[in-house]
């Protein structure tokens, strides 16, 4: 097992807040 370093870690966090906004956009989109 490799650890993950911080850099993966905050990477993944970006990521992942990202593709939130994302989908709440689009459902805001949808049901307007």
């Amino acid at each position: 097992m490799t650890s993950i370093s911080d850099s993966q870690i905050i990477l993944a966090l970006i990521s992942a807040c990202i593709t939130s906004i994302l989908a709440v956009r689009l459902g805001f989109e949808l049901y307007r």
